[in-house]
């Protein structure tokens, strides 16, 4: 998969990048560029830029020196975090608890990205979620289900890791919450309630969305000026898992 990025508003660029399973199969993973408020820039998770795209993202921040944040939003994103930061020495480095764990030299800011507090610094310009009721971050490194994720306000762009995948296969395509969300949920009574409240402010929250950012998938989803119902897909994907959450709840009942 070559990168690319893709302008999906007028202040807002996806960045399509590689990410091989094995060596082999190319799932793809991503990053973004948002303009902010202050006129700066911000970019959501790490990605190696290279060619074309390293070209266009240093133009867009002029040379880097207007990339004022690096936000790291998904716990298990971690591969492309050193060479990003050693990129843009310049903007404030925020990550998950589990980034400063796995990259504890370099300059983390203080507040981490799952955080209140950080969502309250950059209230001006994102909404921050993050599921409820399920492992932000699990003991096995395998289940990757959760992220922090970001509606840029200007742009109406979401941006969310793995949380919500979109493929475009026939018969099994679409939205979808991540195959993994059985094994995350948490061992509680109420942990099933939880997640279905978050998911219910999740459609909501959609329901100003223009464009979503999805992680792992070659194409994007339409935009709603193309007809694309954000929150309806949202409460489709919450309707598929719904025989999940009722086994969770009769367990811990």
């Amino acid at each position: 998969m070559a990168d690319q990025i893709i302008q999906v508003a007028e202040d807002f660029w996806n960045i399509r990048g590689s990410f091989r399973v094995f060596g082999l199969l190319d799932i793809g993973t991503q990053a973004s560029l948002a303009r902010l408020r202050s006129g700066g820039f911000a970019l959501l998770d790490s990605y190696t830029l290279t060619g074309e795209v390293a070209e266009k993202v240093m133009a867009l921040t002029d040379g880097g020196r207007a990339l004022e944040a690096i936000l790291n939003l998904h716990p298990f994103h971690t591969v492309h975090v050193k060479k990003t930061a050693a990129m843009f020495p310049e903007a404030k480095l925020f990550g998950t608890r589990r980034h400063h764990e796995k990259a504890p030299s370099l300059p983390w800011q203080d507040l981490l990205t799952e955080q209140d507090e950080l969502h309250a610094r950059f209230a001006d310009d994102f909404v921050f979620t993050i599921p409820r009721g399920v492992d932000f971050i699990s003991s096995n490194e395998n289940l990757h289900f959760s992220s922090v994720l970001a509606m840029h306000r200007s742009s109406r762009a979401l941006h969310v890791d793995d949380t919500l995948m979109f493929t475009k296969l026939p018969f099994v395509g679409g939205l979808s919450f991540h195959l993994t969300l059985k094994a995350v949920l948490e061992r509680r009574p109420g942990a099933a309630a939880d997640f279905r409240a978050w998911a219910e402010e999740l459609i909501s929250l959609c329901g100003g969305v223009e464009r979503l950012c999805t992680a792992h998938a070659k194409p994007l989803p339409p935009s709603a000026s193309d007809g694309y119902d954000l929150a309806a897909e949202v409460r489709g994907a919450l309707g598929k898992v719904e025989k999940v959450l009722r086994a969770h709840e009769k367990q811990y009942s």
